[in-house]
């Protein structure tokens, strides 16, 4: 059987049109760069378990990485949290008693001097009032460098760096935490309904106790037939949330291409009596545009082969009555 060319001309061009239906395009990837800073210290962070009337003794190591000589003197400040991101908010005129503020109970840091690329060891003490309230404490012991010449100045400050400080203070301490939402996003917006991947959960964690927390766990994604997919961790850097605040913590999953109803489980645990927080939300992600494509090009097609069937009927009919009246003609032609 030979199909009628313009037939089958428009079949190719319908099939061709259905292979566009599965490709899939690739997305690109970003790198980040960090800039460099002009001094160092370390390290960084200094978590300390104190009773009230103690004394602690830290030690860190500050160096000096620009091109020129510096002079530093120091200063302590309390901080909270700025945001959801856990950045810390350095408060330059702290309100709290001298009972919850360690502004007075680390003691100043002598101005010193390094040439460049030179580093010394520097011991900072911290001393615990007996009335101190249970519970945590934030500050930076932070430092500030400036070249000699201006030192008396007051100005042309540097380079600048912190150690910050959490202190836990025993007595009467409150861990507690609530789930203050947990949800599924794309592209930074909460949905429950998804066209494709990647998908990101969003976990906020509210501190409601006295003591920072670092909640930590994981979210265990299953498919509708529920298959485990995924497990993603939640806060695997062990970061904290303070008291009174809230801290955002985010899980992708990057997979582009997913079909159906899927379950999000999420277990976290915190605290030293192994406090635990879990909840579970539900999505769905339907490639609903690719579907509509794909239809449209499916009907297409049938209707494409509908037309090429219809025309190909019609030329065998026709073909047929031909033949039936040739042979008629042929048996009236021999009786005559």
């Amino acid at each position: 059987m030979r199909l009628p060319k313009n037939v089958l001309g428009l079949a190719i061009v319908a099939a061709s049109l259905l292979g566009v239906v599965a490709t899939v395009p690739v997305g690109a990837q970003a790198s980040n760069a960090n800039a460099a800073q002009g001094l160092q210290i370390s390290p960084t962070r200094v978590e300390l378990n104190a009773a009230r009337g103690k004394t602690y003794t830290i030690k860190l190591n500050v160096m000096n990485v620009t091109a020129s000589d510096l002079v530093y003197t120091s200063s302590v400040k309390d901080f909270t949290a700025k945001d959801e991101t856990g950045s810390p908010f350095i408060v330059q005129v702290s309100t709290l008693p001298a009972t919850a503020s360690i502004i007075t109970w680390v003691d100043a840091v002598p101005k010193f001097t390094l040439h460049s690329r030179q580093s010394r060891e520097i011991i900072a003490q911290i001393v615990i009032p007996n009335n101190a309230e249970p519970g945590g404490h934030y500050g930076v012991l932070s430092f500030s460098g400036s070249a000699p010449e201006l030192d008396t100045t007051g100005v042309g400050l540097s380079a600048s760096t912190g150690l910050v400080i959490l202190i836990r203070v025993d007595g009467a301490i409150t861990e507690k935490a609530s789930l203050a939402s947990f949800y599924s996003a794309h592209n930074d917006k909460q949905a429950s309904f998804f066209e494709n991947g990647p998908i990101t959960f969003v976990t906020r964690i509210k501190n409601q106790g006295n003591i920072h927390i670092k909640p930590s766990g994981s979210i265990e994604l299953r498919d509708m037939f529920g298959g485990t997919m995924a497990s993603l961790p939640v806060n695997k850097d062990k970061s904290n949330v303070l008291p009174s605040s809230i801290r955002r913590f985010e899980a992708d999953y990057d997979k582009s291409w997913m079909f159906g109803m899927y379950t999000a489980n999420l277990t976290l645990g915190y605290g030293t009596n192994g406090q635990a927080i879990t909840n579970t939300i539900t999505f769905w992600v339907i490639p609903y545009k690719i579907i509509l494509v794909g239809l449209f090009m499916l009907i297409t097609f049938i209707y494409i082969l509908t037309r090429m069937m219809k025309v190909y009927n019609r030329r065998i009919i026709a073909k047929s009555k031909n033949e039936n009246s040739n042979k008629t003609k042929n048996h009236t032609n021999k009786k005559d």
